[in-house]
């Protein structure tokens, strides 16, 4: 029984973490960024910035400093940089050259690529992770070894995952859009 409850707790765990690649960080208890609606146009012109980006990133190292950046987030290096007046200026000058009118804009947009690309590799738009939170909740409910108290608990901690991963869910049409650039931005991914 504790097995087997054990094996449900890290199923769910692990079904989270899978779709939880490198994106944007956000602080406990704050708004998540807002998701932009992708086109093919959008998600081409972050793969084509992103190389230069990453290449300016090597310079402005060397000008400024190591920036403090999230190693799971292969877009935070850049946008730690843009605290500088110079370096935001050529930060901007290379996401306009890609027809992104700022660097807000591209993050936001670097920010829905990379939560599209998680879910279009974790396959089913993200539905498999729903059928496999759904499924360990009938197993609780069904494990008379389980006692009531304690359904209740794990039940109720599988809810606020799906629920966490219900504000994730890309808009529609966003997972299509990424599709067929997914070797390119799991390159991307693991540049770090």
């Amino acid at each position: 029984m504790t097995l087997m409850l054990r094996a449900v707790c890290l199923a769910a765990v692990f079904a989270i973490g899978a779709i939880c690649v490198p994106q944007p960080t956000v602080a406990q208890g704050q708004d998540l960024p807002p998701q932009v609606q992708l086109t093919p146009g959008l998600v081409e012109s972050f793969i084509a910035s992103y190389p230069q980006l990453q290449e300016l990133g090597k310079q402005l190292e060397q000008r400024y400093g190591r920036a403090v950046a999230d190693p799971e987030d292969p877009t935070s290096g850049i946008a730690a940089f843009a605290a500088y007046a110079e370096a935001r200026g050529e930060i901007e000058q290379i996401v306009t050259a890609h027809g992104i009118d700022s660097l807000e804009d591209w993050t936001r947009i670097a920010y829905s690529v990379m939560l599209a690309y998680s879910f279009a590799e974790r396959g089913d738009g993200g539905g498999s992770v729903d059928s496999e939170m759904a499924e360990a909740m009938e197993q609780i409910r069904g494990d008379d070894n389980i006692p009531a108290a304690q359904k209740e608990q794990l039940i109720a901690m599988l809810q606020q995952q799906m629920a966490a991963i219900s504000q994730l869910r890309p808009p529609a049409g966003n997972i299509e859009a990424v599709t067929p650039f997914l070797d390119q931005i799991r390159a991307i991914a693991e540049t770090n």
